[in-house]
């Protein structure tokens, strides 16, 4: 089985079984992957959640390229702000954006800091703010297609949030 089926099969059995989704997610070969199942498991298990995270961190870490690196961490953020456990979510979706800057060329940058921008909307509105302002000072002034499609849906994500919350008030 390739790292793309084992990591859907483990986020299935996460729900069911988050012992034996942990036991298969220490198999898969690809961090990348990796990293995405543990966060599956993350949102599901009752197991140790500092021990999920520094499984997370480390498959993030071992990943080949900067962009892996930090962008699947929004997997990990996503997971934890579902759960309201927002203040480690906090912490690793800064440390994951200053990883952002390191991501090169500026397209691939944008990319990342978007998929961080989606993960901290689940946080909250400040944290959106500061990912959106990263975004937009890092890759504003690149004309690449990417980086101006991931400024204007953030934008528009941002936009939408600000005025669904008008009727809540």
């Amino acid at each position: 089985m390739n790292d793309t089926l084992a990591r859907d099969k483990i986020a299935s059995l996460a729900k069911s079984n988050p012992k034996k989704a942990l036991e298969g997610a220490r198999k898969i070969s690809d961090p990348w992957f990796r990293a995405q199942a543990l966060a599956w498991i993350l949102r599901f298990t009752d197991a140790d959640l500092d021990l999920i995270a520094s499984l997370i961190e480390k498959s993030a870490n071992a990943c080949n390229d900067a962009y892996k690196c930090c962008a699947v961490r929004a997997w990990e953020i996503a997971a934890l702000s579902e759960r309201n456990i927002l203040s480690k979510a906090k912490k690793i979706l800064n440390t994951a954006t200053r990883q952002a800057q390191n991501v090169t060329p500026l397209s691939s940058r944008s990319e990342a800091l978007f998929l961080l921008f989606q993960a901290a909307v689940r946080i909250g509105e400040a944290e959106a703010l500061l990912v959106h302002k990263e975004l937009n000072s890092s890759c504003a002034t690149d004309g690449h297609w990417r980086c101006q499609r991931a400024i204007r849906d953030a934008a528009k994500i941002l936009a939408g949030t600000l005025e669904s919350r008008k009727f809540f008030w």
